[in-house]
């Protein structure tokens, strides 16, 4: 039996991964959320429905003390996710953003040290690439965050690779593109809300849940709109259950793209939603904003030739999930 910590499993990403790992019967799982972003009713319904037991403890990773709850226990591996990711919230409230997703990952690798738990899967992201970089992005790009979501992330990458270097840590660092999508059966789902992503504002729109604009300005892409490299977040959950795996055969570390290596444009991603939904959408044009990319898509094969990784599901796919789901939770969670 493999000792899983999840930080962030009440969460968006961490809770579709939870599910997955749920499956394994192997795995022996524990989740830490504050709920501050997180929805315990996700943990709630994966543990309904697996055959494992799924240990839930509300605790801060800002509180060192906090960590006391987890009874110095050794953990096989760890999968981070809990962190605060919107760019513009982060640009009001620095400080807020390097004390939770900075300060809080430095007191987790303090107790995956002393515990000698050193096997971790890092969820950080795209948004550290520069805007002076030309996609598609490779691990190599130039790295020049924008903000201080980004920078929060890219620090912790830094600190997490001394951690290595210093203390035999063995970290996989996944660089997120854009994930979209939810559970196909409509069990677990998006429930940041308002949210700033295109998928959950379209489909919520589409189904007369909120008003919908699109807030991107022209830019100097074929239809006009800004390209982006969505993907489905049950591939994404697929990715971790691989880079956890490896570690746990002992894999070495590294820091990869995850992604499909394809841009999709936002006119194309409304069009989707328009055949699904069938309902139709007047693109109302905004601002385009300050060093906003017209294309950022990534490079992803790294990770797909190491770790025999490919996306399956479409985002056709995403798109109907996020409607079955909206249907059932018009206001996510909290319906």
């Amino acid at each position: 039996m493999k000792k899983i910590l999840i930080t962030g499993g009440a969460g968006y990403i961490g809770s579709h991964v939870l599910r997955l790992l749920s499956q394994n019967k192997n795995y022996d799982l524990t989740v830490i959320d504050s709920l501050e972003k997180g929805f315990k009713q996700a943990v709630d319904i994966i543990s309904s429905e697996s055959q494992n037991t799924i240990k839930f403890i509300q605790m801060d990773l800002r509180n060192i003390n906090d960590f006391d709850r987890l009874d110095n226990q050794k953990f096989d591996a760890t999968l981070h996710f809990a962190a605060f990711i919107l760019v513009g919230d982060s640009v009001e409230k620095p400080i807020k953003y390097f004390e939770n997703n900075v300060s809080g990952s430095i007191n987790l690798l303090k107790y995956l040290n002393e515990s000698n738990s050193k096997n971790l899967v890092f969820s950080s992201t795209s948004a550290l690439y520069s805007k002076r970089a030309t996609p598609p992005f490779t691990e190599e790009s130039l790295v020049e965050p924008e903000n201080p979501y980004a920078e929060s992330k890219y620090t912790t990458e830094k600190i997490i690779n001394w951690m290595n270097e210093s203390h035999g840590f063995r970290s996989i660092i996944l660089r997120y593109f854009n994930p979209c999508g939810c559970s196909l059966d409509g069990k677990i789902g998006y429930s940041l809300i308002p949210s700033l992503h295109l998928f959950p504002n379209v489909v919520r729109g589409a189904l007369g849940q909120q008003p919908f604009t699109v807030t991107c300005g022209k830019v100097n892409t074929a239809d006009g709109t800004t390209i982006r490299d969505y993907f489905n977040v049950l591939d994404l959950a697929a990715a971790h259950k691989i880079a956890l795996e490896a570690l746990l055969e002992g894999k070495a570390g590294g820091t990869y793209n995850v992604g499909t290596g394809k841009g999709h444009s936002v006119k194309e991603i409304i069009d989707i939603v328009k055949k699904i939904t069938g309902v139709e959408f007047k693109i109302e044009p905004g601002m385009q904003r300050p060093g906003e990319l017209p294309e950022v898509y990534c490079d992803p094969s790294r990770f797909k030739n190491e770790f025999n990784w490919e996306p399956k599901y479409t985002l056709e796919q995403a798109v109907e999930s996020l409607v079955k789901w909206f249907k059932k939770h018009p206001n996510g969670y909290n319906y």
